[in-house]
Parts: structure tokens; C-alpha cells; sequence
């Protein structure tokens, strides 16, 4: 028979952190060209482009003191 490992034992992962900043500067880059057509999505994606970055900052930091104390 195989053991099972304790599922409270395994670490939690999230999304990257790359992942948010892949998604942030698509947004950014949308919300530019829509913006030159005056689209009022543009105010959305532009909006919403710094909170994909914050997040994004906010996975890099919380990865990199995981890094930090293994």
C-alpha cells in the first residue's frame, strides 16, 4: 500500500506573479489603442491596469520573502 501525504502539509500556491503582469500590460496596451478610437472601455482597461500591476507587485513580494525564509 502507498501513503498519502498530509494535505495540510503541502504548500499553498497562488498565481504567479508574471501572470498579473502579463494581464496588466495587455490591459495597458488595450486601454491605449481604445483609447485612440475614444471608446469608453478605455477608461475601464485603463483603470483597471494598475490594480493587475499591484497585485502583481504584491505576488513578486509575498514569493520572494517565501524564498526568502525556506
Amino acid at each position: 500500500m502507498s501513503s498519502q501525504t498530509d494535505p495540510s502539509t503541502k504548500k499553498k500556491r497562488g498565481i504567479p506573479w508574471y501572470v498579473y503582469f502579463v494581464g496588466s500590460s495587455v490591459y495597458t496596451a488595450l486601454g491605449g489603442w481604445l483609447a485612440a478610437d475614444s471608446s469608453p472601455l478605455a477608461i475601464v482597461c485603463i483603470l483597471s491596469a494598475p490594480v493587475g500591476f499591484f497585485y502583481a507587485w504584491r505576488a513578486w513580494k509575498q514569493e520572494k520573502d517565501h524564498r526568502g525564509k525556506a
